[in-house]
Formats: C-alpha cells, sequence, structure tokens
C-alpha cells in the first residue's frame, strides 16, 4: 500500500563544514541477518519515536515505501526509468518517519524537520553500494553536485556523514545534515533540515546512535531462517 509522501525537503548544493570532533567509542560486534525474506525485516520497528528523540518534536508521520512508491518524489520525466533503477541497485523497501513542529517558525535556530528511515537492500553488496549514493534518502543525484562529508566514529556496519544545501529566493540557504549507517543489508538514515546555520553534525550523530541500539535490539529479537 502507497501511503502519503512525507515532506523531505530536496536541498542540492553543499554547504562547507569543519571536522565535526565527535567522541565515540568503537561499538560491539553483532549479527546482522542477511538471510531472512524480506518480510521479515520490520523496518518500522527500528525507526526511533517521538519519546527517544534528544529533541522534543511534537508530530511524528510513517510511511511505507516500494520503488513504485519512492521513484514519483524525484519529480522525474521517466518515472519507469527512475523505477528500474532502484530496481537495478537492489532497493527493496523502505520505512521513513518524519519529525515535525506544530508551529515551525517559532523553532527557526534548529532543524525545521527530522526525517529518519531505514531501507532494505537485495544483499550487503547492494547496501554497501547505497552509501555513496546518498544512502537512499531522497536527494536528487542530478542536482546535488557539491557534497560535503564529515567524519563520524563507527557505527555498525559503516557510516557516511555529509551535508548538502539550496539556495532560495524565498527563505535563503537551506541545509541538509546527513548521518548514515548499515546494518547487514539494511541501511539507516538520520536526516536534519534547516537554515543556513542551523547545522548540528552533533545532534544528527546522537540520534544516529540511538537508532543504532534500536536496530541493534531489534535485529536480536529476529528469528533465524528455518532450515529446509
Amino acid at each position: 500500500m502507497r501511503h502519503a509522501a512525507p515532506r523531505l525537503l530536496l536541498l542540492p548544493a553543499i554547504a562547507v563544514l569543519g571536522l565535526a570532533l565527535l567522541a565515540a567509542c568503537g561499538e560491539e560486534a553483532a549479527d546482522f541477518a542477511t538471510d531472512l525474506p524480506d518480510d521479515a525485516y520490520p523496518l518500522e520497528d527500528m525507526l526511533l519515536d517521538l519519546d527517544q528523540l534528544p529533541v522534543p518534536f511534537e508530530n511524528e508521520t510513517t510511511s511505507s515505501f516500494d520503488n513504485e512508491a519512492w521513484a514519483p518524489l524525484f519529480n522525474v520525466d521517466n518515472l519507469r526509468g527512475k523505477v528500474n533503477q532502484l530496481e537495478a541497485r537492489g532497493r527493496i523497501n523502505a520505512a521513513v518517519r518524519e519529525f515535525t513542529w506544530n508551529e515551525p517558525f517559532t523553532h527557526l535556530g534548529g532543524p525545521a524537520i527530522l526525517t529518519i528511515q531505514s531501507t532494505l537492500y537485495a544483499d550487503v553488496e547492494a547496501a554497501e553500494d547505497s552509501m555513496g549514493l546518498f544512502c537512499g534518502a531522497l536527494i536528487d543525484e542530478r542536482s546535488a553536485t557539491d557534497v560535503t562529508e564529515f567524519w563520524v566514529a563507527d557505527i555498525g556496519d559503516g557510516v557516511q556523514g555529509f551535508i548538502h544545501g539550496e539556495q532560495t529566493s524565498e527563505i535563503g540557504r537551506l541545509v541538509e545534515t546527513v548521518v548514515c549507517f548499515r546494518t547487514g543489508r539494511v541501511v539507516h538514515a538520520v536526516l536534519s533540515n534547516g537554515l543556513d546555520g542551523t547545522e548540528d553534525v552533533a545532534l544528527n550523530v546522537r540520534i544516529a546512535r540511538r537508532m543504532f541500539d534500536n536496530v541493534r535490539a531489534v535485529f536480536a529479537e529476529l528469528e533465524p531462517p528455518a532450515e529446509s
């Protein structure tokens, strides 16, 4: 079933950020099952809830997106071609949760929207490849040409951090800060959107680490595949 699209902000160009010096210890090795049936991965359970966030957002909206539902959000002319591209990259499905404020204009000093998502891929290789393709987030590769990465200490099987932005005529420069990490063949992303100057790498990393703890707990409860 196709759900309503979240109000994700597509922010093509990129902001410049200094190194984020974030102290963190290495995570313990965990077994992130990669051989389960696609429908055995409870992606929504891997997402954080409102009461698990360090920032008191007021609303949350959760949606699921297979490739047929995800492709139209890129506003491409060749919709079938976009679906084919997603399938060729091994994307299977994603759960997306968006957090918002009741009155966003009273929170302009921080992120206006926070989005977290967990995307399932066909195999580990496809999940690894997606880490170099904006982690499966709703970011248009055609226009996001200037990307600045920042360092993040290890999370899960691999981690990536970057910022990108867009100059608008209405409200000036918008920025999006992204921290994503992989657990087996599932890629998770934390994306915060706001006005220029509201970038908070430490906040994104903090949320990503909370999400990793939650994801690890979900994987610990998964049943191994039945032996044939």
